[in-house]
């Protein structure tokens, strides 16, 4: 992995401390407002942050819990697939970090032929007992899906994870077709939800690199070749509390207090995230 910038890798300007806590340091640029922390974690560090149980972290350790959760994913996922379509109906749809798959099977149910991609192993294989060689291990670049152009590519919780995203931008761009649709969901840093819990803001676990503003996700996306669309803000996802508590105990994330007492129940919650859809030009 490559280490932290030394500057704004959208603006360029030099950044400013925010706050340190356990010897990382977040830092945000003046110029565009991207935040992003500073040193990036190793190699080794990402592999144990990655490591375990897969779905332990989702609170899927039997077949209901499983079901639960992807009933509750799908609820998601549905709402992101009725604001993609209405910019392009059908389609090859690719999904960066498909985990398990379950955009796919909404994307599938919504007349898109779907193809997913994952680094995690454990995750490919229950994707394929479904999609079989539409997923694939790995990471996105002209070897996987060669010769294949996408209509949609979708980046749901994938941006702020990746050291250089303006090489990930430029390999999605190349792969899909003219006038092909990019979606991607992330967290935003200038959300009323992060305003609230500042530094307690989930969104700052260890596996983050950046946090980005509409206004600076703007830029980087122009600068990478989309037209952007819409930049959504305070989207929703589909939450239960069995799930939150279980991510919360393997990832410390701060969990709301009393959200442990809604078990099974669902609710959709703003979580300080955005939607972004933009077009290849």
């Amino acid at each position: 992995m490559s280490g932290a910038p030394a500057r704004c890798i959208v603006c360029g300007d030099a950044p400013q401390p925010l706050f340190e806590r356990a010897g990382v340091a977040v830092v945000r640029s003046p110029g565009c407002g991207l935040e992003w922390r500073t040193p990036f974690p190793s190699e080794a560090q990402l592999r144990e942050l990655y490591a375990g149980d897969y779905l332990e972290r989702w609170g899927g350790r039997d077949a209901a819990s499983y079901e639960r959760v992807r009933r509750m994913k799908r609820a998601t996922h549905a709402c992101f697939l009725r604001e993609i379509v209405r910019l392009r109906r059908g389609g090859r749809l690719l999904d960066v970090g498909c985990a398990t798959g379950f955009l796919l099977e909404v994307a599938q149910e919504q007349g898109f032929e779907p193809f997913g991609l994952d680094p995690n192993p454990q995750a490919v294989r229950l994707a394929r007992s479904r999609f079989g060689d539409r997923v694939q291990q790995g990471e996105l670049d002209a070897g996987v899906f060669e010769g294949v152009a996408f209509d949609v590519v979708t980046l749901i919780d994938v941006l702020e994870h990746v050291p250089d995203p303006a090489a990930l931008l430029a390999s999605v761009r190349e792969r899909l077709a003219p006038g092909g649709v990019l979606a991607a969901v992330l967290p935003n840093s200038a959300s009323l939800v992060r305003r609230l819990l500042g530094r307690r803001w989930p969104h700052y676990a260890p596996e983050h690199l950046f946090f980005w503003t509409p206004g600076a996700l703007e830029r980087q996306l122009d600068a990478a070749g989309f037209g952007v669309r819409a930049i959504r803000t305070g989207i929703r996802k589909t939450f239960t509390g069995d799930y939150l508590s279980a991510c919360a105990a393997c990832t410390g994330a701060w969990l709301p207090p009393g959200i442990a007492r809604l078990g099974r129940g669902r609710l959709r919650v703003p979580t300080g995230e955005m939607l972004a859809l933009a077009v290849r030009r």
